[in-house]
């Protein structure tokens, strides 16, 4: 697949790098990385950098590219296999176009080529272990945009979803001269503000009989506090993690800008996914999510999500 994917971006003279909307660190971190290695290496093609930004973007500017341009480009999309995840224009407009995506979806999207690997812990080091793969010179730049990525969807580290290739790929990172410490000062350092919102934020938190935690973000919750729907969806439901009682957690939040409710779900050893699937989304096996209209459909998610501990729990599992 390796092999492929480069034939294809020595074919072109025109790249377009995209991912999906209302990205993570992962999203970001793969495609910047691969932006600026591809940018280093092919000095005399036009690479462009295209999509949406948020509280997340350590990163760095995007292009505005012509549907024109598009058309004759070679499009990489990364992170994502989904319509629903993208703008329209980033999988419509291309000559060929290259999936890259560590999910576990099927493509909804035509595509020239496929690359899959649900065994790597994120789209990053899926991107770092090609670059290795045919020995391309990664600038501190991409280093750094990488392990960003991989930190984001690891944890730092702390999933399963992290291997041994995960350390080896993240130590070639390391040896391009990367700042740990300036990096997760970037990443995590907090404000007091943001200290006495999730302390707001997990007061409410509640329970389903079946001990799944929950909590349901408003636009009113979002207004009173001048919170960005991000950082509430994304970013708090971790404050739910790590609780001996709770073998599953769920987030939603109202999304005005899209008019629905975003739906995170995360478990520490229960299958989740099955359930995010249902309702139209995806993601990984115990970290997924989707996204539904309503309020009362919330409330079937977390049914099902008691449902899942029921029937796991009476020995089919």
């Amino acid at each position: 697949m390796t092999e492929k994917f480069f034939e294809l971006i020595n074919k072109y003279d025109s790249i377009v790098v995209a991912r999906h909307k209302n990205p993570d660190l992962d999203a970001y971190g793969s495609q910047f990385g691969l932006y600026y290695a591809l940018k280093e290496r092919y000095k005399e093609k036009n690479i462009y950098i295209v999509g949406d930004t948020n509280n997340l973007n350590y990163f760095g500017d995007f292009d505005e590219v012509s549907i024109e341009t598009r058309n004759k480009s070679l499009v990489i999309i990364l992170d994502t296999v989904a319509k629903q995840m993208l703008r329209e224009v980033d999988y419509r407009y291309y000559k060929e176009l290259v999936l890259v995506d560590h999910h576990r979806n099927d493509p909804d999207i035509d595509h020239d080529l496929y690359i899959r690997d649900i065994n790597a812990s994120s789209t990053a080091e899926m991107v770092a272990h090609m670059l290795l793969e045919k020995n391309m010179t990664i600038s501190l730049e991409s280093a750094k945009a990488l392990y960003m990525g991989i930190i984001g969807d690891t944890g730092r580290f702390r999933f399963n979803s992290t291997t041994a290739r995960t350390f080896y790929v993240t130590s070639k990172l390391m040896e391009a001269g990367i700042n740990l410490q300036e990096i997760h000062d970037l990443i995590y350092l907090e404000t007091f503000e943001d200290k006495k919102i999730k302390s707001i934020f997990f007061e409410s938190v509640e329970l389903t009989d079946k001990n799944v935690a929950y909590r349901k973000n408003t636009e009113d919750f979002i207004k009173q506090y001048h919170l960005d729907t991000h950082f509430v969806s994304r970013a708090l439901v971790g404050q739910m993690a790590g609780i001996k009682e709770i073998p599953i957690w769920a987030n939603f939040t109202y999304d005005s800008e899209e008019d629905n409710i975003k739906c995170e779900l995360r478990s520490r050893d229960y299958e989740v996914l099955k359930v995010a699937k249902k309702y139209g989304g995806g993601g990984h096996l115990r970290a997924c999510g989707c996204s539904v209209n309503t309020w009362e459909e919330t409330d079937m998610i977390l049914k099902d999500l008691d449902l899942l501990l029921e029937e796991e729990n009476n020995g089919t599992r």
